[in-house]
């Protein structure tokens, strides 16, 4: 396996050699806008396209400090997935209703995403197959437990995540570690990267000015703003901040979230290993463990996993070695792979990459408007950004716009349900925690208890999200 960091990941590659696009040189002149984005991501194109269909005539700027889909975009796993496996704690921070209705609304993008990249030409390896939730020990409760499912059943919506039997979900894929499974159906995988170049392509044809390798040096809330960058500056009515994990170095963002990195691993093409293992549809899989393992399969015959561990970026250095160059966490993925599915045992991984992701005390993203108020952010997709942004998309369109309406009204605009702790605090805490989580997931599988010193400090981050959970269930009580 070559050293993650190295050169980029394998989606980017493949997606830049099938269509490099035209070129988007820097900016290097002042110019105005009606509305500049910062941030070439999926939620930065996705606003740029959204308000391009609603306003046909808005000018529209859009800075990234690489190239679209270099960040975070480019990196992740590629599940467009619904927050059913998360209603508990949605409903425990929003009340029923507030938390069905946005669990709705992240489910619903789904079929959209699909519709929408078949109306538009983009060839994203989009496949809505569903997910396949699995445990391999009766200890884990992530997305093949029964905690999420009884909550759904006892609301009716118990066909969200559909009970498997082993022998059924091994006919999905014959892993020998299953012990228990659900069924996702409100879930896709897609190739990431292809489908950000795709948005750039098509926000390009609606008009909207992008800048690539544009590094935004300041910005001067005034109205209208000023966006600085270091050979020019965009003039705005408007500011749209899309930056993900990047805005921890931010003003006004340092505690808003802590900044992990994960890290993934694919293998060489492997058809007859996929029949082997009887993996022939699209549907991806994730465990129930405290760090899940996900994978799926490609439309080239590989196997992209990710998961297991994470590696902790210190304050807001988003683009430091840690987030992209960590091998020991990409190992940990690709052991994982041949400890979930030992037939493979022996196969070639021929990339590894790593990239930040920006893990907010509440795991949800954010929406709020800075002073002077024309300044949007909208942050914190805690590693599911897919659906979220384009969620996101809406709802920053129309705070631009300044409509009230069913997006602005989503229970996560406003400010950050809870803050991160301070630097030098903040690193030290959640690299305890994810060293505890991750030793106790090993010991799990291997049969033998976490150890309480494992189970305390892993422990932390949930009953962080917890504390504010319980919270919010007083506030609405009081």
């Amino acid at each position: 396996m070559p050293d993650p960091g190295a050169a980029r990941s394998f989606w980017l590659q493949e997606a830049l050699g099938a269509d490099p696009g035209e070129p988007c040189p820097p900016l290097e002149a002042h110019v105005a806008a009606d509305v500049c984005i910062v941030g070439g991501g999926f939620a930065g194109l996705w606003t740029a396209i959204e308000l391009s269909a609603r306003e046909p005539t808005m000018r529209i700027a859009l800075l990234e400090q690489d190239i679209c889909g270099g960040g975070a975009s480019g990196r992740n796993g590629g599940f467009f997935s619904s927050s059913w496996w998360d209603v508990e704690a949605l409903c425990g921070l929003f009340g029923d209703d507030e938390g069905l209705r946005y669990a709705h609304a992240v489910s619903d993008t789904v079929g959209e995403a699909g519709t929408w990249l078949a109306d538009h030409d983009v060839d994203a390896w989009f496949h809505h197959d569903g997910v396949l939730g699995i445990r391999t020990g009766t200890w884990q409760e992530g997305p093949g437990g029964e905690g999420p499912a009884a909550f759904l059943e006892a609301r009716g919506l118990g066909d969200r995540m559909r009970p498997l039997t082993v022998e059924q979900a091994r006919e999905i894929a014959d892993s020998p570690r299953i012990t228990g499974a659900r069924f996702i159906d409100d879930s896709a995988i897609v190739q990431p990267a292809r489908l950000a170049r795709g948005l750039r392509r098509i926000a390009l044809e609606r008009g909207v000015r992008i800048f690539e390798r544009t590094t935004v040096t300041g910005l001067d809330r005034s109205r209208p703003a000023v966006v600085r960058t270091e050979h020019g500056a965009v003039k705005a009515d408007q500011v749209v901040l899309a930056i993900g994990a990047w805005a921890a170095g931010w003003p006004g963002f340092r505690r808003s979230f802590g900044v992990i990195a994960d890290h993934m691993v694919v293998t060489e093409p492997i058809p007859e290993l996929l029949a082997e293992i009887g993996w022939t549809s699209f549907a991806g899989i994730a465990d129930g463990r405290d760090l899940l393992f996900y994978l799926r399969p490609t439309d080239d015959h590989r196997i992209a996993i990710g998961g297991g561990g994470l590696a902790v970026v210190f304050g807001g250095r988003a683009s430091g070695r840690s987030a992209t160059h960590d091998r020991r966490v990409a190992d940990v993925a690709a052991r994982g792979l041949l400890w979930l599915f030992p037939q493979l045992e022996g196969v070639r991984f021929t990339h590894a990459w790593g990239g930040p992701i920006d893990q907010t005390p509440s795991f949800l993203p954010f929406y709020r408007t800075l002073q002077p108020g024309n300044v949007h952010a909208g942050l914190g997709f805690s590693g599911h950004g897919l659906s979220q942004t384009m969620v996101g998309s809406r709802i920053l369109a129309s705070m631009v716009l300044g409509v009230q309406d069913r997006w602005t009204s989503l229970p996560v605009v406003g400010g950050e349900l809870g803050k991160a702790p301070p630097e030098p605090f903040r690193y030290p805490a959640i690299k305890a925690a994810g060293w505890a989580l991750e030793r106790g997931d090993r010991r799990a599988d291997a049969g033998r208890p976490r150890g309480w010193l494992d189970a305390t400090v892993g422990a932390a981050p949930q009953a962080w999200r917890d504390r504010l959970v319980a919270r919010a269930s007083r506030r609405r009580a009081g």
